[in-house]
């Protein structure tokens, strides 16, 4: 069974994020996050440098390019 996902955003930044072994994986886009069954009410807003402070890691999907930061 798939661990409840946890999903970061922060107040000033459009992007969301996968928490995921402790890395910030960026979600290329809104299609992308649909597909992967996210829900918008699943979202947890942070603050903006606590998120950017977090690693990066491989971007959702893998060939998304290099991640914004928040």
């Amino acid at each position: 069974e798939e661990p409840y996902p946890v999903l970061l955003k922060c107040s000033t930044s459009p992007h969301i994020y996968l928490l995921e072994d402790g890395q910030k994986r960026w979600i290329k886009d809104i299609a992308t996050f649909e597909a992967r069954g996210y829900r918008w009410n699943d979202v947890r807003y942070v603050n903006c440098d606590d998120l950017a402070a977090v690693p990066d890691g491989v971007p959702i999907p893998p060939d998304a390019g290099p991640p914004p930061q928040p």
